[in-house]
This record gives C-alpha cells, structure tokens and sequence, in this order.
C-alpha cells in the first residue's frame, strides 16, 4: 500500500461516526452465521426468506459471537422468563 492509499483509508476511517463504525463491524460478524440454532441443533436455510424472517440472530460484538435462535426456542425461552 503507498503513502496515497494509506492517507485516503485513513481519511475514510477518520470520517466514520461511531456509529457507523459499529454498523461496519455488525456486518462483519454477521459473515460468521451459524447454519443451525444454538439450543436445538435444527438446521437454519440461509436462503430461505420465511426462516430469516422468523429467527433470532443476537450478535455480541465485544466477545465477536454470533448466534442463532429458532422460533420454538424464542418461544420456549420467553415463557421461561414469565
């Protein structure tokens, strides 16, 4: 990388709010999806929209963990805490 490159990257990273710079790093981790929920060990399609619209992703970014939660256990988890 020369001097020009470095300058503009760090030009780039200097602009970025806060904010932003979590959001960046969010979707880092979210390359690191687990293709099965955590609890239960059923099988998550990534390609499927009602399954990606029905699950659970909780991302922790200070451990860098992402994990995954199918509805059944969503449910059975909330009827745990009551």
């Amino acid at each position: 990388m020369n001097r020009k490159q470095r300058r503009a990257a760090e030009k780039k990273e200097k602009s970025q709010s806060p904010e932003e710079k979590a959001l960046a790093q969010k979707f880092f981790l979210f390359d690191q999806l687990p293709d099965e929920c955590n609890t239960c060990d059923t099988p998550f399609d990534k390609k499927s929209k009602t399954q990606a619209l029905n699950w659970q992703v909780v991302v922790h970014t200070e451990q860098e963990k992402v994990r995954l939660f199918c509805p059944t256990c969503i449910t059975n988890a909330k009827k745990a805490e009551e």
